[in-house]
């Protein structure tokens, strides 16, 4: 029985492999939440988008006939996206068939394409540099629409919350 009264000569090893280790694992940790946490803003932003566009569209007009503008729409977006903390830039423009924009100006007529771009900055929620140099700290997105109705609206526009 040669190894009975040996002592290891290992004792602690695992500990320092531990302590190697350890910070890259918590920089995976920590980096797969930051980006669960910014995918979940850029779905923010992109319900925010279709939202804008869905009132554009489709909502009734003022009892002035004017039909909405542009502020009650940067206000459906408004409403409809919560960013903590964040600037959120709405735009609204026409659009030609083939998702070109039109120059502004004129006030879009019923059956023309519009778009609604919207732009957030977002805040990171680690703070920590090294994950957020790889994250975006703007988010935008764009959705189109079909007017059913004239537009009290001028591609252009644009106003923020």
């Amino acid at each position: 029985m040669p190894f009975r009264n040996q002592p290891s000569r290992d004792r602690g090893a695992s500990l320092v492999e531990f302590a190697l280790i350890s910070p890259f694992l918590l920089l995976l940790l920590l980096g797969t939440i930051e980006f669960g946490y910014v995918f979940g803003q850029y779905n923010e932003v992109r319900h925010a988008a279709r939202e804008g566009a869905r009132y554009a569209a489709v909502s009734n007009p003022d009892l002035d006939g004017g039909g909405i503008g542009s502020s009650d729409v940067v206000n459906a977006v408004c409403n409809s996206i919560d960013l903590p903390g964040s600037t959120v830039t709405v735009t609204m423009t026409e659009v030609d068939t083939a998702g070109s924009a039109i120059n502004g100006g004129a006030k879009p007529d019923r059956g023309d394409y519009g778009e609604v771009h919207i732009s957030a900055t977002i805040k990171s929620l680690s703070g920590a540099p090294l994950i957020t140099s790889f994250l975006p700290s703007q988010l935008t997105n764009a959705a189109t629409f079909r007017l059913e109705q004239d537009a009290a609206w001028t591609a252009g526009d644009s106003g923020s919350c």
